[in-house]
Order: structure tokens, then sequence, then C-alpha cells
């Protein structure tokens, strides 16, 4: 077969006129590239990817397809997969490795979860900007973290050189942080003041009625803490408001007496405060029903919003959206639509930093709708 082989190569030299070896290795390139049509699949040997062979380039290439990308390759560079395939196949599964204990089933029903009874915490997250070449503290983020069994409503104001700047009343579940308000750095210099009263949403005779506390920002301490902060490579600084929702004091007989003829909110506080916790309690609480779909625009959750600030206004949005997502992760919601509108983005983007740290939410999305636009963000939970 091989002195047949060389004789036809001779002819054919013979009747062009050329080299022998030139005609021999034209007919090898030429059963290479044979090796491959088109439509034939092929194995990627540098990543052992899967493709196709769409084209024919010359003797050395061939056009490939490989998850929808088309590029050349050397014939070198390429291989049938069968082989890969096989060998990649086990035959016989490996029994899966026991470790000692393995074997003994643990009833883990028997087991209960105990949490904790800590207290009500402030955290202050600081948000940092580049100025230059320097790392500045632009505003700090407050949140409240209730680390205890009870559920609290709770009356909150900002003061700012002894004016009332934002007050916010709101509730917090048991083990669950509360966004509360974002102060800007510079207003350390105003002497801010944090006021909170917390309340039992389910009153219990042996706790008190109510507890009060002020927290103020000393600057001095704040920028040392913050340089630990960042020392430490940790994320926010965690002031403790109380441990534990204290007891109810006793009262003397006399005392408990005068309480029946006297209304008591008169015993919660003093001079203006008194009257504003007395007018808190008064008002019955409007208990919230499940949504699908709410509207966080200023004028439909504040009828009296014109003249509030801007940090107010988002202040208001943000603990009306924090509300509805418990209630709606309370209720076992699929889904939940945010209507927050366009505007400079601050609330959409406020409201998605939030949604990133909620664990029950599976997944959100801002995207254009028929009916919102690019103004509403459509959650879904877990």
């Amino acid at each position: 077969m091989g002195n047949v082989y060389l004789c036809l190569i001779l002819r054919i030299s013979n009747l062009f006129h050329t080299n022998p070896r030139q005609i021999s290795i034209f007919a090898v390139q030429k059963n290479a590239i044979m090796k491959y049509q088109i439509g034939d699949k092929i194995l990627l040997l540098s990543s052992k990817e899967e493709g196709t062979v769409v084209d024919l380039v010359n003797d050395n290439m061939v056009m490939i397809e490989v998850k929808g990308t088309s590029f050349p390759v050397y014939l070198d560079q390429i291989d049938f997969p069968y082989f890969h395939r096989f060998s990649q196949q086990k035959l016989v599964k490996d029994k899966p490795r026991l470790i000692p204990g393995d074997e003994i089933k643990v009833d883990r029903s028997k087991y209960e979860v105990f949490k904790t009874d800590k207290g009500m915490f402030l955290s202050v997250l600081p948000v940092y900007q580049m100025e230059g070449l320097d790392e500045t503290v632009k505003l700090m983020k407050f949140h409240l973290f209730n680390d205890t069994p009870h559920a609290m409503r709770f009356y909150f104001q900002i003061w700012l050189n002894n004016q009332m700047d934002l007050e916010i009343k709101n509730e917090i579940l048991p083990y669950n942080h509360f966004y509360l308000a974002d102060l800007i750095f510079e207003s350390l210099n105003d002497n801010p003041r944090f006021e909170f009263t917390f309340f039992l949403k389910e009153p219990e005779p042996k706790l008190a009625t109510s507890v009060q506390k002020t927290w103020k920002i000393k600057p001095k301490q704040m920028f040392v803490q913050l340089e630990q902060l960042r020392t430490k490579a940790e994320a926010t600084i965690t002031y403790p408001l109380f441990d534990k929702f204290p007891e109810r004091a006793p009262e003397p007989p006399a005392a408990a007496e005068q309480s029946k003829k006297k209304a008591p909110v008169t015993t919660l506080g003093s001079g203006n405060f008194a009257s504003l916790l007395s007018k808190i309690q008064l008002q019955p609480e409007t208990s919230l029903t499940p949504k699908q779909e709410v509207d966080l625009h200023i004028e439909a959750l504040e009828k009296n919003w014109k003249g509030l600030s801007n940090i107010a206004i988002l202040a208001i949005q943000l603990n009306a959206f924090q509300r509805y997502m418990e209630l709606a992760i309370s209720h076992h919601q699929h889904s939940l639509i945010v209507i927050h509108g366009v505007g400079k983005g601050k609330l959409r983007d406020e409201i998605h930093q939030v949604l990133k740290q909620t664990p029950e939410v599976a997944n959100f999305v801002n995207q254009y709708h028929a009916r919102y636009g690019y103004g509403a963000t459509e959650i879904t939970f877990k």
C-alpha cells in the first residue's frame, strides 16, 4: 500500500512539475483538516469546555462556538470530547465517608434556642467619603437594636441647639433592629441630643409603664471612638440605652389612693414633655394591615409634611417602609411593591441598603414598570 501511495505522488509531481515532498505534506495536511467537519462536537483542551465546529478556516484552524461565542482555534488545541466524557464518569460511586458519631440520630427537636435579654442599644454606622487622599466621615447612620423578648413602642426626638429637628413614633420588635435617622457629621457642633421614651406593647403588671433615656453626643469622645473604630477595622459603635426593662416601683398606699382620682398620665415626665407623653398614651394605636403595595410619598404618609426638613421626611418614609416590610414578613407574604418615586434616588438607595441586610429577602428589583416607571422596587421574600 505504501509503494502504491509513493508511486501516485511521483506521477502527480511529474505531471505538475512539483516537488514530491510538497505533494506529500499537502496530502497529510488535507488528511488532518478532514478530521473535523462542520457540526462536529469538540473539546477545548485548555478549559475542558465543549463546543461545536461552525466553519473550516484553513488547513490548521477551525472556527468553533462555545457557550454562544465563536472564535478560531488551532487543530492541536481541540479534540473530540468522547474520551473525556467517558473518563470523567465513575462507574461505581464512592460511598459517603462516615464520621464517628454520625450513625447516631439526634432528636434536635428536644433542644430549644434560648434568646438573650441584654437590653436596648443604639448603634452608630459612620459613612466615609474621600477628600483628596484623606478619608473623612460624611454622616452617621443611627439604628436601634432591641435585644430583649419584649415588643416596644417608642417615641424618639433629635434636638440640635435645643431645637427639635426630628421626631418619630413607631415600634420595634423583639431581637430586631430599626433605622432611626442620618446625622451629618458637621451636626456634632450643634450639641445634638437624642431623647427616647419606650413603652411595652403588651404591658406587664410587674414592669414599669415607660422608660426614658437621653443620649448626648460628645464630639471629642466621638472623634476618639471613630479613630479606634478605624484602627480595629470594625463597622459600628454601640451604646447601651438600658440593660433590662425596669420593674414597676411599688407605690405607697396614700399615693395609690391619689392615683385613682388623678389621670395616670400626669405621673409621667415633667413640664412640656409630660404633656407630650400624655398625648401619646391617649391616642389609640392604629393597627397596620399587610399591603401588597406601599406608597412612600410623604404626602401619602403625613398630612402636615410641609415645612419638614429633608432628613425628617426621609426618616418618616424609611420608618413606614420598615414597618410594612416587617408586617409582610410576619404574615408570610410572597412579595411587596414599594413605591419610592424617582427623584435623586436617596430614598431608593436607603431602601436597597436595608433590603441587602434583611435575611428574609430573597431578591429585589428596580426596573421599568408600566404603572410606576422606575419609581418602585419589587421585593420577593423567602
